[in-house]
């Protein structure tokens, strides 16, 4: 019969002494913390992946805001180095039922390509997608032009806000943007460029609810 083991440091022995406790301790509060963190990361990774149309990254260039000096209007920037586009929020609507139908964002776009730089077949796919959650809307190709046209809307028919998880808030969506056009390169060759951008719509104020502030100041002072 083999000699019975004893720990001969102080910590080895606290731990023969109280093992059941800790095992015990582990099945109610360690377990369940790493269960509840695992499914936080699960769900914020979830979402992060967008995908357009077969292309799914989560990887995005950061945008810019700027104010148009005659609206004072907000404008999104989306800037390259070939090519700059800017956005309006013109408008949007978040459905207050779960089977409403007109939730919708509206846009207005241009473009402008840098001097010296050689493009063309410019194109821009959007989605409109939360993270945490499974509310994201179709990919929608808007086309460009120079100037601020016609108005694009995009259906999003999700309520917000929502909480998901606990301490976890979602108030508005991103607006996430495929921009793709051709380089023209020497000796009559050229490269197909792909860029990706995000944008926390929580952030940016609609063109129509700037005029209505901008008229009611007119009309008080």
């Amino acid at each position: 019969m083999l000699p019975k083991h004893e720990p001969q440091s102080k910590f080895g022995r606290w731990l023969l002494k109280y093992r059941l406790k800790i095992i015990l301790f582990s099945f109610i509060v360690l377990i369940p913390v790493i269960f509840v963190i695992a499914l936080y990361v699960g769900d914020y990774l979830k979402y992060k992946n967008v995908d357009f149309d077969g292309n799914t990254t989560s990887y995005f260039q950061s945008t810019y805001i700027t104010l148009e000096a005659e609206t004072n209007h907000q404008i999104i920037n989306l800037e390259t180095n070939e090519v700059i586009i800017q956005i309006k929020l013109i408008d949007y609507l978040i459905p207050e039922y779960y089977d409403d139908t007109d939730g919708h964002y509206t846009f207005k776009v241009r473009q402008t390509v840098k001097t010296g730089k050689h493009v063309h077949e410019i194109s821009a796919k959007f989605i409109i997608q939360t993270d945490w959650i499974n509310a994201k809307s179709n990919v929608t190709t808007v086309p460009m032009t120079t100037t601020f046209g016609t108005n694009r809307k995009i259906s999003f028919n999700h309520v917000l806000p929502q909480s998901p998880l606990w301490f976890v808030n979602v108030t508005d969506p991103y607006l996430y943007v495929e921009l793709e056009y051709h380089v023209e390169l020497a000796l009559d060759q050229e490269e197909t460029v792909t860029h990706y951008f995000r944008t926390y719509l929580g952030d940016i104020t609609p063109t129509t609810v700037t005029d209505e502030i901008t008229e009611a100041e007119n009309q008080e002072s």
